[in-house]
């Protein structure tokens, strides 16, 4: 029997006892208003603690006009996820996992985080107590619990680009506190996401759930986490800022944009503001270099047709469907194709569909049968005769030229 098929409080009372496996894990569910209504824990002075440090007037404000799951944070690493649970488009339940630390939180830190939420003098003893139950998790678990909340909630399949953050007076998002795992697959991951900012490619939200449940960023260890987050975030965007020049970005627009979002990073207060900013980096070098790249001479229609094939490479494309996309007609749509590209639709999804196969096959390790599969051209000898007569050599001689650490 699928998960789905049983009651949202039934799925989430599972999905709890699962993770409760790992340690202590604190649940809470508030109706729209932000009244608790349950609560894994009779200790109430937790839910004080979110409800008076800003955390839960921001979550009731951002679910007026956004369901996204959302990851709330305080100062000295102390972080909640919230999911919507909704009806005909209206939030009827929020659904909070929390508060984790993204680090053995320091006795001195929580005090502090304590004084600023303003909780009664009365309440310390016992919220004391109750944080040094809270469990330790690596910010990538802490997407993957997210996604997984939200799932049972909503039924909805999503990755960590989709999550939305608490930021405080700032605007941006990546990169937190990860396990070293292994090289070579961080290796992997980092350069498909610098690939995809030298080639404005729009498809680069999968690569970076990928990179984010990886790489755990700069291997310099501070005894502050918000440090290392912000130094993992600034190696990060200077590495996006030369990613954008060699995509043809002029030095003096990318440095000025790098360093803004540095200067953004420094003044970051918490975990989700160095993510927010981080994500917003990288999204805007890859859609300035995207843009840089938009043939002028195109018409909006053509250029909507190609942006479309660009992101949907790995979905089968039919000339009628993509002439139903823009209202034309078939052969208008062909022909009118030709004169503005100077290639046919089919050769066009082609050429997109090997730059893809090139991108995967040297910053993955699925097989050249998996990627001649994901990208639809139907058999492997097909996909290597495609892929030779494009880039002049077969995937697998490719894959061994370039796939180099």
């Amino acid at each position: 029997m699928s998960i789905l098929s049983q009651p949202i409080d039934e799925r989430i009372a599972c999905l709890r006892e699962l993770l409760e496996c790992n340690g202590n894990l604190f649940s809470w569910t508030y109706d729209p208003e932000g009244t608790l209504l349950d609560a894994s824990s009779e200790e109430l002075v937790l839910n004080t603690l979110f409800s008076s440090t800003g955390s839960m007037q921001y979550m009731l404000e951002y679910s007026r006009s956004n369901h996204a799951p959302l990851i709330l944070s305080i100062p000295y690493n102390l972080v909640w996820s919230a999911v919507f649970e909704t009806k005909d488009d209206e939030v009827t339940r929020i659904h909070v996992f929390g508060p984790f630390s993204t680090r053995e939180t320091l006795s001195t830190e929580i005090r502090r985080a304590i004084a600023r939420a303003q909780v009664p003098r009365a309440w310390l003893p016992k919220l004391m107590r109750n944080l040094e139950r809270i469990p330790t998790i690596m910010v990538n678990q802490l997407f993957q619990y997210t996604l997984m909340l939200h799932y049972c909630v909503a039924g909805e399949r999503l990755s960590t680009g989709d999550i939305h953050f608490q930021r405080a007076e700032l605007a941006s998002q990546k990169t937190a506190d990860h396990p070293k795992g292994d090289r070579m697959q961080t290796y992997m991951a980092e350069r498909a996401l610098l690939k995809m900012v030298r080639e404005g490619d729009p498809n680069y939200k999968a690569a970076l759930s990928q990179a984010s449940s990886i790489s755990g960023g700069v291997g310099i260890q501070s005894s502050d986490s918000l440090t290392q987050a912000k130094i993992s975030a600034s190696v990060f965007t200077s590495l996006c800022t030369r990613a954008a020049i060699e995509g043809g970005i002029s030095p003096e627009a990318a440095y000025s944009r790098g360093d803004a979002y540095i200067q953004d990073l420094i003044e970051c207060h918490t975990m989700t503001d160095v993510v927010f900013v981080n994500h917003k980096m990288y999204e805007d070098f890859i859609m300035l270099v995207r843009k840089s790249r938009i043939n002028p001479h195109w018409s909006k229609q053509i250029q909507s047709c190609c942006d479309y094939i660009e992101l949907h490479s790995e979905e089968k494309l039919t000339l009628s469907f993509l002439a139903g996309r823009i209202g034309y007609a078939n052969y208008y749509l062909s022909r009118k194709f030709k004169e503005e590209t100077g290639v046919s639709i089919n050769t066009y999804i082609k050429i997109v569909r090997v730059e893809r196969a090139k991108m995967l096959l040297t910053t993955t390790q699925l097989s050249i049968q998996e990627i001649s599969e994901r990208l639809c051209f139907g058999t492997r000898s097909f996909f290597d005769d495609t892929f030779k007569k494009i880039t002049g050599v077969a995937p697998a001689a490719y894959r061994a030229q370039n796939q180099k650490l």
